[in-house]
């Protein structure tokens, strides 16, 4: 039994069901998933750096989501994939910031499903940060789809 987990972050969300809608065909279970930065969690981390030196670097350019824009971006993602045909559950996670919450979250059964690559001519860089993350460090497969490549 396949699940599948397409990873929606409200950027061209309608163009990764239309390059998985092949995929998703063999899937028994779709879920649509949405990670937020988790506030309180940022807030112990800026504590801690007070002691302990600083905290992880954020990207400036990436801003964060909270529980309800989260929340909106995975009933968002259903309802484009009902509209392509098929029946999905949104989730939504909080963490650290959105790429340790999907990775958490991830296991062997479940194949997430990603987006990366908007500007291929950057080579390795072409893959966001939380792609990035996500393809070093789920529990489980992860299919990542290069928009840039799938619209051409």
């Amino acid at each position: 039994m396949l699940t599948a987990a397409l990873c929606f972050d409200g950027v061209e969300d309608d163009a990764i069901v239309a390059a998985a809608q092949a995929f998703l065909q063999c899937c028994a279970r779709i879920e649509s998933w949405c990670a937020y930065d988790d506030t309180a969690e940022r807030t112990l981390e800026a504590a801690l750096a007070r002691h302990h030196g600083p905290p992880p670097p954020r990207p400036p350019h990436h801003p964060s989501l909270d529980a309800e824009q989260a929340g909106a971006i995975a009933n968002h993602g259903v309802e484009l994939l009902r509209r392509a045909g098929f029946t999905a559950t949104p989730r939504t996670f909080a963490g650290r910031d959105a790429g340790h919450a999907l990775a958490t979250q991830s296991s062997p059964e479940i194949v997430l499903i990603i987006a990366a690559g908007h500007r291929p001519e950057l080579g390795p860089k072409s893959v966001g940060h939380v792609a990035r993350f996500m393809i070093d460090h789920a529990r489980g497969p992860v299919l990542v789809l290069r928009l840039s490549i799938a619209s051409s």
